[in-house]
This record gives structure tokens, sequence and C-alpha cells, in this order.
């Protein structure tokens, strides 16, 4: 009897699919319902028959939306796994159906932890299902389906070189004339499509056409085939994508044709209308553009406003859906001037932010950004600060922490100036604390990510022992795979793809975890971003000035003592008003083209061409830094009232951004004035920081064991040029170092390995060897040693529970990507997330012989009586650079010197 029945509700499950007639699916479920029930659990047919009840309920779910049928699918085919064994033959097909289930239900919900539990489900039916399996051509199909799913959502590129794989052999595994080839042509098309856009290989874009017009003639125009509308929809949108990129006009007039032969047969209740419409409006917006006709504009914003009609509540579109429906009645507004089309703008971009809350978050940073652009040129008098700050807090979701690091960069790296716009505007609205506030959560994100995962828990552990070890125990499991420069790294138990696929889970339920602590009374405020009220301590020991760089306008934010509030910290704000964002651009790229004329690349022996290039380009150079004082950090040390004293200089941190992070705002001053040269170092002592949070922590580290000190020497890199110096570099030290135990790691002596495990155990760390600012991959920039580079993807994955200091007595070790100049990335910077407090680093390459001469006049301060004393460093540099100047050393040999850090 039982059999009977799920034969019969197959059999009506079949007919369904292919005439979409209610009564037959409400059967299907009923006679596949009742087959279930009276099939006991130890019945080896039950697994496979609660899969089929599973995939009924789905059907149904797919045609009328009921969210209530997509879970109890979900539950059906769980069950139908955990009652099949491993080696039963068809595990394969159950863990399939699980996947698309799964799938299913991100595409409704667009929960990322949907997708990423159904790729692991697919990835092990595809590895159980043996390659002569009828079934395994769907397979690769769903699993295709659902890397290219998640590709759109993390728009990870390995996922879609994934997805294309898997669909080309789903589709080379399916013979001609088989029903499902359309479906598979055209998802092949659509991750070739997904891949054109993201890497521009043309003929990815033809290929995809290619399939998609195949599929699109393998069904008959008078079929009738419920499919045919979605494979139509394919080929417009290509067509489309291929008119945006070639610019062939018959492309965008194919492409509506196709889209509204989609959009003309399918009924308003089926799944696929409001993307089918949503692509329509998007090519005719596109034609508009091109010849203003407004009845397509109009038509465009009738086809997106019904498309949010007929959008399930909740679903993952429809933030995208109103920020489109705010992008063509922009168009109108720009052609018509009709008020009530950018007040209604207004509104979309307001309900794309809104109104979904665990929404794609690029899609609602785009709409958030739209919405404080069209706020400040057409609503000057409204505060578009509500806009920028739903911008501002989802950037971290934007760089997400599953993510490798490199991925996190490269997501970023589109994302511009938003956070400098946003801390313009706070300016410009007298908001202060909120500007520092946006000013820390838009920079160094990826590092901030990295901290994230260090964060120390004493107090949660203090009263929820258990919720912070399972914090922890995530935290450092997820801490492997940001660190490492490539996408991740295969290992030899776990290939690739399952390793990304693990660590994007372990961010989510670290997210999970996050949330319940939360939960919990006095923790609310757990791992959120940091308040002004937290961030003000980082001025405690002298003026934090944060350097704000936009095209609107230029600022200074000063953290600082004030004595009248009884020493509580405050913020001034000094505007820039001589200074621009394009003075700060040409500065660095006059910096940038004199230094490669002086070929300061690496630390080197060779004085001749710089020599020459000091003689011909030293008044370029003191250009730079005359600009620098005169409208940069000369009205700040005015507003600061600091005065040229023979008592001990002030402290100052300097916090810049954008093109001001690459200029050596330290060394700022009027130089080769006699009797009237002025500087910044006459006034201040200066050190830089990429974030208040890096210097929030002001305890010098104590040590219960013996003080240590790593020097590392290369004098002769097998694979680069000599520099001799560097050993009296490591002699000098000694000089100073008394009782202090020294290990020196000289030539082959000093390895990628004994250097890491040196570092771990040391309190300061002294690195004289060539350094290399990798240009293409930041992340592989590093430090040259006897056997290969230390690369500062291995230094950031490295934790340095006691070392205080470092001096790099390197080149370029504090310069950073200039795509992502807000990120730090660069090896100074690497130092300081792995624990350093304080960092000497250079800006660009030393002289080999110069470098004795700073490192001596530092530890014989720092190591003062023996006696070291990490928190005199920044003193000690400016006294060594005054020592390298007064030698008659050229600009290009003492500018460089930076102080980082506490």
């Amino acid at each position: 009897m039982p059999s009977r029945l799920i034969s019969l509700g197959n059999v009506l499950k079949i007919r369904f699919e292919y005439q979409g007639v209610l009564a037959d699916i409400e059967d299907a479920i009923l006679y596949l319902r009742n087959g279930v029930e009276l099939t006991p659990d130890d019945d080896p047919h039950k697994p496979s028959r609660l899969s089929n009840t599973g995939n009924a309920l789905k059907a149904r779910f797919e045609r009328f939306r009921n969210f209530a049928d997509l879970n109890d699918a979900i539950s059906s085919q769980r069950k139908a796994v955990e009652l099949m064994p491993d080696s039963h033959p068809e595990k394969g097909s159950i863990l399939n159906n699980l996947g698309t289930a799964v799938k299913a239900r991100f595409e409704l919900l667009g929960n990322v932890a949907d997708i990423e539990e159904a790729i692991l489900y697919l990835r092990e039916a595809v590895k159980l299902t043996p390659d002569a399996h009828s079934s395994i051509p769907n397979c690769l199909f769903n699993l295709g389906n659902a890397l290219l799913a998640q590709f759109s959502a993390l728009r990870n590129v390995p996922d879609v070189e994934d997805a294309v794989l898997s669909l080309r052999m789903a589709v080379e595994r399916t013979p001609d004339g088989h029903p499902a080839l359309p479906s598979r042509l055209i998802s092949l098309g659509s991750a070739l499509q997904a891949r054109f856009q993201c890497l521009k290989s043309f003929s990815d874009i033809e290929d995809a056409i290619s399939n998609q017009r195949k599929a699109a003639e393998l069904i008959p125009d008078n079929h009738g085939h419920i499919d045919k509308p979605s494979h139509l929809n394919h080929l417009g949108s290509a067509l489309h994508i291929r008119f945006v990129r070639f610019g062939d006009r018959s492309d965008i007039e194919d492409a509506i044709s196709s889209l509204r032969k989609a959009v003309g047969p399918t009924p308003n209740g089926h799944r696929d209308k409001p993307s089918l419409l949503n692509n329509l409006a998007n090519a005719l917006r596109r034609r508009y553009k091109l010849f203003e006709n407004l009845a397509d504009i109009e038509e465009a914003i009738a086809s997106l406003r019904n498309a949010v009609a007929l959008a399930p509540d909740g679903h993952s579109n429809i933030p995208q859906l109103f920020n489109n429906i705010a992008g063509a009645l922009i168009d109108r507004f720009d052609k018509t001037s009709i008020q009530s089309d950018i007040e209604d703008a207004v509104s979309s971009l307001q309900e794309a932010v809104a109104t979904l809350p665990d929404g794609p978050p690029r899609t609602r940073f785009d709409a958030a950004v739209s919405w404080a652009g069209i706020l400040k040129k057409h609503f000057p008098s409204t505060s578009s600060l509500p806009a920028f700050r739903h911008a501002i807090d989802l950037l971290p979701q934007i760089a997400w922490v599953g993510l490798s690091i490199v991925d996190q960069h490269s997501l970023l790296a589109d994302v511009g100036d938003l956070a400098r716009e946003a801390v313009a505007t706070a300016i410009q609205e007298k908001e202060y604390k909120r500007a520092v506030e946006w000013a820390e959560q838009g920079r160094s994100i990826v590092w901030q990510n990295l901290l994230g995962l260090r964060t120390p828990v004493d107090d949660l552990r203090r009263e929820h022992p258990e919720l912070a070890d399972r914090f922890d125990s995530i935290s450092d499991q997820l801490e492997v795979p940001l660190s490492q420069t490539d996408h991740l790294t295969q290992t030899p138990t776990m290939p690739l793809t399952d390793v990304a696929q693990k660590y994007s889970l372990l961010a989510i339920q670290r997210e999970t975890i996050i949330d319940e602590i939360r939960s919990v009374p006095g923790f609310k405020t757990f791992m959120r971003a940091k308040t002004f009220a937290e961030l003000a301590p980082a001025a405690s020991e002298g003026a934090v000035v944060i350097l704000n760089s936009h095209e609107a306008r230029c600022d200074a934010l000063v953290l600082k003592l004030d004595e009248s509030k009884g020493g509580s910290i405050s913020v001034i704000n000094i505007p820039l008003k001589d200074f621009t964002s394009a003075v700060s651009a040409k500065l660095q790229h006059d910096l940038r083209s004199l230094l490669r004329l002086a070929r300061v690349r690496a630390r080197d022996t060779r004085k001749s061409e710089r020599d020459y290039v000091e003689r011909r380009k030293k008044t370029q150079l003191v250009d730079i830094l005359r600009e620098l004082w005169l409208n940069v950090t000369k009205p700040i040390i005015d507003n600061l009232a600091y005065q040229v004293t023979q008592n001990e200089l002030p402290r100052i941190w300097w916090s810049a951004t954008g093109s001001l992070s690459f200029l050596p705002i330290h060394a700022a001053g009027m130089y080769g004035m006699e009797g009237s040269e002025s500087c910044v170092s006459d006034y201040v002592v200066s050190s830089y920081t990429p974030t208040l949070t890096a210097i929030l922590d002001q305890t010098q580290r104590t040590t219960s064991t013996e003080f240590r000190i790593l020097t590392v020497s290369q004098p002769a890199t097998p694979y680069a040029t000599p520099i001799p110096m560097t050993e009296n570099e490591v002699e000098l030290i000694k000089q100073y170092t008394k009782y202090i135990n020294v290990v020196n790691l000289s030539s082959e002596h000093a390895t990628v390995k004994s250097v890491l495990e040196g570092m771990k155990t040391s309190n300061w760390i002294h690195l004289a060897c060539h350094g290399e600012q990798n240009i293409k991959e930041p992340m592989k920039s590093g430090f040259l040693l006897h056997d290969r580079i230390l690369e500062l993807s291995m230094i950031v994955h490295t934790t340095l529970p006691t070392t205080d200091f470092a001096f790099l007595s390197a080149c370029q070790t504090a310069v950073g990507d200039e795509k992502i100049a807000d990120e730090s990335v660069h090896l100074a910077a690497g130092m300081l997330l792995a624990g350093c407090r304080g960092v000497i680093a250079t800006m660009w390459s030393i002289e080999d012989e110069d470098a004795p001469t700073v490192t001596e006049e530092v530890y014989s301060r720092i190591l003062k009586d023996g006696v070291p004393n990490r928190k005199a460093a920044a003193r000690a540099l400016q006294e060594g650079v005054a020592r390298l100047k007064k030698s008659g050393a050229s600009f290009l040999s003492w500018v460089p010197y930076i102080h980082i850090g506490r």
C-alpha cells in the first residue's frame, strides 16, 4: 500500500511540473505524506519516500511561495539524510535534494548561512555519486547553481570559477534531447555571464549568449513549456550585458524583445515574475539613456513598481528592486525636473536600506550612498547623516570576516572615499564626536576584523565562561584563513573548496554567538563599534590629529586634553581652508615620481645616484614639505598654541586618510630659508597611528621572565644586493644592552622559521635587512630573509604575546596600497596588529651607511642605563634623525624614518 501511494504521488508531481495544475501537486503531497506515515523508520525505503515528499513540497513552494511548504520540505529532507546510511548508493541523491531545498530558502531570505550549508550538502552529494550514475549531471547542476548564488552574494571569484566548472561538466554529461538540457545550458550561460562581468573575458559573454540562445531554441514558441519565459529572460539579460560592454544597438533591441516575451506569458503569481520585470526595466532604462524616449522610462518605472508589489514579503531581492526604482525615477527627473520623482527616489532608497535589515549588504550600502548623494545635491537643508550612518555600519558586512584578507581588500577597493565623505559631512554639521567615530569605523576595516578575533573576553568569562569559551574557540579557528595571502590554503586532508566552506560557516556561527552574547545583561555593546567616549583615551598622552581629506573639504579633528573640563578629552575641528584633496593627490604624485627617479626601492650602499637626484630634485621635495607645513601642520600647531621650547616637547599622533597617508607629515617645514627655517619637529614629537584603537593601550608590557631582544641582520641575502652595515647595527645595539639577553639571527641563521619563532618569545625586535613592498599583492610584502620572504600575511597571523617594540631598519615598511589607502596594508601596521605597541619604520628605502647612526641614537636612549623604555622611542628617533640631518645627510635619507604607535 505505501509503495502505491508513493508511486501515484510521484507521477502527479511530474504532471504538475509540466502542466502546473494545482490539484495535481495537492494530491501528490497528500499521497506522499500518507505513504511516509505508513512506512516505519527502520524500513529501508523510508529515506527515499521522505525525500520525495520534500521534493513535492518544494515544487509547491516554488509555484505558490508558501514559506511553510519550504520549511516542511527541508525538514523532510533532513530526516531522510539522517535515516539513510552513508554507504547507501542513493545517499548522494538525498543530499542533493536537501541542498537544493536549503538553497531555495537562501534565495528567499538571503541568509548567507543557508547558501553555505547548501553548498556543503551539494559538494558531498557530488562526492558520493559515481561518475557513471545517471544523477551526476543533476548533482553537478545544482552545485553549480548554488556556487553561482554564493558568488552573487559575496563576490568571491573562486565561487564563479567553480560554478562554471561544475555547470560545464553538467552540460557535457547531459545527452541531446534530454528535457533538462535547456535549464543546464541556461545556468552555464548565467555563470559565464557572471564571470565575464568579473574578469571581462570576451569569450565568456559570447559563450554565455550562445548557450542561452541554444536553450531558448530547444523549446518551440508554441510548446507552452513553463520554463520558456525563464530561458528568454536569461538570453535577454546576457544581450543587455554585451550591449553595455560593446555598444551594438541590435543587442539592446534584441534584449528588450526577449525580455518582453518572457514577461508577457508569465502569470503574476509566478515566483519569477518580479525578477523578469526587473530585468526588462533595467534594459528599458539603458535604452532610455541612449535615446531619451520617455515611453521607455515610464514603462521601466511601471515594471519595477509592479515587481515590488508582486515580490513576497521578506524576499532578498526587495532592496535591489527599491534601489532600481530610485534609479529610474532619477533618470526621469533629470529629463523632466518633476519634483515628486526625486522625492519618491529618496523614499525608495530609504526602503532599500531599511525594509530588509538582513538583506544583501552591498545592495543596501549602495542605496545608502545614493540616498546621501541625493540629499546633498537636491535637499541641502536636510541632514544626510542618517544615510551615511547606514553606509558606515554596513562596511564590515561588505568586508565580511568569513572571507580571506585578499578578498576583503578587493571588496573594499571600490567602496572609495565613502568614509571620508561621511566624516566631512559630520564635520560640516558640527557633529565632531560622530565624525571621530566614523573615521575610526571607516579605516583599517580588515585589520579591525582580525583584531576582533583576538578580543579579550575576561569580563564575559567571569560571568559566562561557556559563552566565552565558544567565542574564543571559533575566533581562533577563523583567524588562520583570514591571515593567508591567497584565497585559502589547501591542506592534504581537506580540498580548497571544503576549507572555504568551513571558514564561511565558522564566521556565521561566530555572528550567532555574538548576537547571543549581546542578549546577555551587561554585554549589549559586545564587539560593537567603539563610541567617542571609548576612543577618547587615545589622546591622554598627547594630541591625536585625524586628517580627513575629501573633495568637499579638508579638516583636522584634534582629540586633546581639556584642562578647563577637569582633564577630560575633547575634540575640536581645525578646517584646513587652504588645502584640498586635489592638492594632496598632486603632492603624493610628485613624491612618488621623485622616489622613482631616486630609485629608492631597497636599502643599499649606493649614494651617487641619490646625491645626483638630491641636487636635481631637492627643490621639489622642499616644495612638498613646505606645502604640508603652510597648509596642513602649521594651522594645527598654531591652533594648539605649541611653542618652540628648550623643555621636553609635547607628543602628537598623526592619523591621516587618503593620499595624505602617503605623505611625510612629520617632516613638514620651511627648509632652505636661512634665519626663518621652521618645521614640525621644532614644536612636537611626532608619531603616527592607523587608528585610535591601535594606541588605546598605553601600558608597557611587563615580563616575568628575562627581557629579550631579537636582532636579525642580513648583510648578504642570496637573492638581493649586499648591505654590510646591518652587522654594524647589531653590534651597536649590544653596546647598550648591558645585562639584557640579545639573540642575534644573522645570514643563513635568519630563516623565516627561526625568525618567526624568535619573534614570539622576544620583547623587542630589530630587523636589519631588505624590505619589499609588493604593489600588486600587498599581503605578499615582506622582509627578505636568507631562505625566502617573511610575508606580511605570515606576520599578521602571528601573535606576539610579549613583544612591546619593533625597529624595522628596512625599506618601505610603512607604505601601503594606494587602492586601499585607508586600510594601512604595510609591514609596520602588521607588526602593530601582531601585538607590538610601538614600531619604528620607514616610508621609503634608507641608506645602508645611515642606518647605524639612527640605530645608535635610538638605542642609547631607549636602553639608557640598560633599562628598556619603549615609550622613549619616538623622542629617541627624533634625536637620531636630527643627528643624521646635522651630518649633512640628504632629505631622502632622513625624512623616511617614522614612529608608529605608542
